[in-house]
């Protein structure tokens, strides 16, 4: 009897244990799972993080305005999640760590470039740990400042309004920015001549040539994803309605023949059809078709009623757009195939970043527009000071 009891404890025991480390690796693995999907899906909370070290003034200042771009909460050592432990000497170093130090994500050095190219790079490298998306902070962007009431002129800067260089100094008024194929041309509408002519503009040979010049109205030019075709908005032929031709503006095709205004079409990622406004319903809505041409389907944009200015995200997912309320203008997104609007924030004229998670836009206050970026998934925005005078039309580099 006294054996059985010494065997029925022992295998108690045993089994005991063994369940035990069961759950333990049950839990483990689900934690593990639970951070991977974390990091490789977009978060709807900002990332608190927090920067420690010996960086200098510039290279905080960049790598705190990049992180807060990319949707981190800079806060107190005991209240991140992350922490950044940087210092500038001859080039710049960097790590990230988990709040304890113990686990370290990467550590690296970084030597090419200005301080602010380097504080770029650790905050994209920071940013590619947290969101799995690669880095924007290396792109440009095209915007078009207000000279006087009716004009405006082209500005091509970094992303984040640094090192702005004048494209045009025509003294009209612009309309419609698009980056060309490997962003070194720029197309837009330009009244320099009277009438609201497209143009494309080589930008290493500062050369303009015309693309579509009709009678009456030639505007918001966007090149397809191969960077072969052009969409724009013409009324040679009565209402505006949806064309497709080449880059030289030949081989023209229209698209939609209705007796409403369209506008602002843009490209799906894989370049087989257009998204665009249209009044065929009586107000602005988003609808898609072919764009080879063929029938036009609606986009349901459930909670809103107006929707213009749409921009398909590079990942095909989304399509942002402008709302217009009783007061203001206000951005949108919606899944590409339609149903719930989410409205993010104020302002108006979006564009989608290449990471498909950033979007730029304008926000007007009285006279002045500014730039504002945003993380969609957090709706964490940030203005961009660095751009003087009134902006409006953003634009990311493809």
């Amino acid at each position: 009897m006294q054996n059985r009891s010494i065997l029925r404890r022992t295998t108690g025991g045993v089994f005991a244990i063994l369940y035990a480390a069961f759950c333990f690796t049950l839990w483990a693995q689900t934690t593990a799972e639970l951070d991977i999907d974390r990091m490789a899906t977009l978060s709807n909370r900002p990332f608190p993080v927090h920067i420690k070290g010996s960086l200098s003034p510039e290279a905080l200042s960049v790598l705190r305005f990049d992180l807060e771009v990319g949707g981190c909460d800079i806060v107190s050592e005991d209240a991140a999640t992350y922490l950044v432990h940087g210092a500038s000497s001859e080039n710049i170093t960097g790590r990230l760590t988990d709040q304890t130090g113990s686990v370290q994500y990467f550590n690296r050095s970084y030597k090419n470039g200005t301080t602010r190219a380097q504080a770029h790079a650790l905050a994209g490298d920071i940013l590619k740990v947290l969101t799995g998306q690669d880095s924007i902070f290396n792109c440009k962007i095209a915007y078009c400042v207000n000279t006087n009431t009716d004009k405006n002129e082209i500005f091509i800067s970094d992303f984040d309004g640094f090192s702005p260089k004048q494209v045009t100094r025509d003294g009209s008024l612009i309309r419609g920015l698009s980056w060309g194929a490997e962003n070194k041309s720029l197309l837009y509408c330009s009244y320099m001549k009277g009438n609201p002519d497209i143009y494309l503009h080589n930008l290493a040979e500062g050369r303009r040539s015309v693309v579509a010049n009709y009678t009456g109205l030639n505007t918001s030019p966007a090149i397809s994803p191969d960077g072969k075709k052009v969409a724009m908005i013409l009324s040679k032929d009565g209402t505006p309605d949806v064309y497709v031709s080449n880059l030289d503006g030949s081989n023209l095709k229209r698209i939609t023949q209705t007796a409403a205004d369209e506008a602002s079409p843009c490209w799906s990622p894989d370049g087989t059809r257009l998204c665009f406004s249209s009044r065929i319903s009586g107000s602005a809505r988003l609808y898609t078709a072919p764009a080879e041409g063929g029938k036009m389907q609606r986009i349901t944009t459930t909670g809103v009623g107006s929707a213009t200015e749409p921009d398909w995200s590079p990942d095909g997912k989304w399509i942002a757009f402008t709302t217009t309320t009783r007061h203001s203008f206000q951005i949108c997104v919606v899944p590409a195939a339609g149903g719930i609007v989410e409205i993010l924030a104020e302002g108006e004229s979006p564009s989608w970043a290449p990471n498909s998670r950033t979007l730029i836009f304008c926000r007007k206050s009285g006279k002045k527009s500014t730039l504002v970026m945003l993380d969609v998934p957090t709706k964490k925005s940030k203005t961009i000071t660095n751009v003087t005078g009134s902006a409006s039309q953003p634009c990311w580099t493809r």
